[in-house]
């Protein structure tokens, strides 16, 4: 069953990055009405792997780490894990101008997609970019004990 969890954890970050990373490829200043539909579709598939990575790692942390109250005391772990929520908190804004997009699209008003907002949205999912390329480091750094002489060749 560990390694079912495991599994899960390993595939719902894939998709998390990749679902990421869709967003950002999509969000662009070519943006068209009819693409802020499928934005807010990934944005969705999105927040459900975030859900899921978040679920299947504290599975895994509560059901499986042996050295739980280890685990607890590292910092490195709450760093990775105060920087999953802070992505959560970033992750706002782009799913709520989404939202608005999607709302003025249905509404039939016209050019809501203006230049200045799709890059300050942009923008914020590179930031969201940014945070999640720092965890698998501090992941693979509270793999390996997370002592400072852990990151040392």
């Amino acid at each position: 069953m560990e390694i079912f969890a495991a599994y899960l954890h390993f595939i719902s970050i894939l998709a998390f990055a990749g679902l990421l990373a869709a967003e950002c490829a999509l969000c662009n200043e070519h943006l068209q009405p009819g693409h802020v539909r499928l934005l807010a579709r990934i944005d969705a598939a999105y927040i459900a792997a975030a859900v899921l990575v978040l679920s299947s790692g504290l599975l895994l942390l509560l059901g499986y780490e042996r050295h739980v109250w280890a685990m607890l005391t590292q910092p490195v772990f709450w760093t990775k894990f105060g920087i999953f929520v802070a992505l959560g908190a970033v992750a706002v804004y782009p799913s709520l101008q989404f939202q608005r997009w999607n709302r003025a699209i249905a509404k039939g008003q016209e050019r809501i997609l203006t230049t200045r907002d799709i890059r300050r949205t942009r923008r914020v999912i590179l930031v969201e970019l940014a945070l999640f390329a720092i965890v698998p480091l501090l992941a693979a750094w509270l793999a390996r004990g997370a002592q400072p002489s852990a990151i040392r060749p």
